[in-house]
C-alpha cells in the first residue's frame, strides 16, 4: 500500500512540474523603445500649415498608443532650453532630458510629457544620443532596443551623431537606432543617412505632415507584427 501511495505521488509530482503552470518560465527580454524628440526652435515652422511640433508630437502618440502592451518606452526631449540664440546656446546644448521614464505606455501620463514640449532652442543631437546610452546603461536596458530620433535638422552643437550611435550600439546588445527626417533638405538627408547606417537602423525621410504620420504608422505596425 504505501509502495502504491509513493508511486501515485511520484507520478502526481512529476506530470505538475511538467505543466504549463509549475515548470520554470523562460522571461522574454524587453523590448525597449526610445524616442528622441527635436524641440529645437526649428520645429516652430509649418508644413502645410501644421506646426512641426504639432504633427511630430500626434504622430508619436499615435505611434505610442499602437505598441505592444509589454513594451518599455521612453521619451527624451532636445533643443527645449535656452533659445536659438547665441545667449541662450550653451544652456541648449548642454540639456537633454527624459520625460516620460522607461516603462508601457500609459496614455494620461505620456500626454502630459508631450505638452511640456515647447521648441526654443538649438539641436544637441550627439548629447541626446549620448544621455540616453548612459540612461540604458543605468536602468540595465537588456533585450531589443530600438531607438527613434526624431529631428528636422542637423546637429547645432559641434557634437558628432554618427559617433555617438556608434557608441551606443557597442554599449548596448542589440540595439538599433532610426532616424527620422522631417523637412530636411538634401545635404541633412546625406550626413542623416550616414548616422543611421553607423546605427543599423534606417533613414526615413518625410517631407511633409502625410509623410511624417504614415512612417511612424508603418514603424508601429512592424512591432505588432513581431
Amino acid at each position: 500500500m504505501k509502495k502504491m501511495l509513493t508511486a501515485g505521488i511520484v507520478g502526481l509530482l512529476t506530470v505538475s512540474l511538467a505543466s504549463p503552470s509549475f515548470a520554470a518560465e523562460k522571461k522574454t527580454p524587453d523590448t525597449n523603445v526610445a524616442v528622441l524628440f527635436d524641440g529645437s526652435g526649428s520645429m516652430v515652422q509649418k508644413t502645410g500649415g501644421e506646426r512641426k511640433i504639432d504633427v511630430a508630437k500626434k504622430s508619436v502618440k499615435s505611434f505610442a498608443e499602437l505598441l505592444p502592451e509589454d513594451t518599455n518606452l521612453m521619451l527624451r526631449v532636445f533643443g527645449h532650453e535656452g533659445n536659438n540664440k547665441l545667449s541662450g546656446k550653451a544652456l541648449s546644448c548642454s540639456t537633454t532630458e527624459t520625460i516620460y521614464g522607461l516603462h508601457p505606455y500609459e496614455g494620461s501620463l505620456f500626454n502630459n510629457a508631450l505638452s511640456q514640449i515647447n521648441p526654443t532652442g538649438w539641436t544637441p543631437i550627439a548629447k541626446a544620443l549620448s544621455d540616453t546610452r548612459e540612461e540604458f546603461q543605468k536602468v540595465n536596458a537588456e533585450g531589443k532596443n530600438v531607438v527613434y530620433l526624431i529631428t528636422d535638422g542637423e546637429e547645432t552643437c559641434g557634437g558628432d551623431p554618427a559617433k555617438e550611435i556608434e557608441k551606443l550600439r557597442e554599449a548596448n546588445v542589440d540595439t538599433i537606432v532610426n532616424i527620422i527626417g522631417f523637412n530636411f533638405d538634401v545635404k541633412g538627408n546625406q550626413k542623416m543617412k550616414q548616422a543611421a547606417v553607423a546605427g543599423g537602423g534606417e533613414y526615413i525621410s518625410a517631407k511633409n505632415a502625410e509623410e511624417f504620420e504614415q512612417a511612424w504608422e508603418n514603424e508601429a505596425q512592424k512591432f505588432t507584427e513581431e
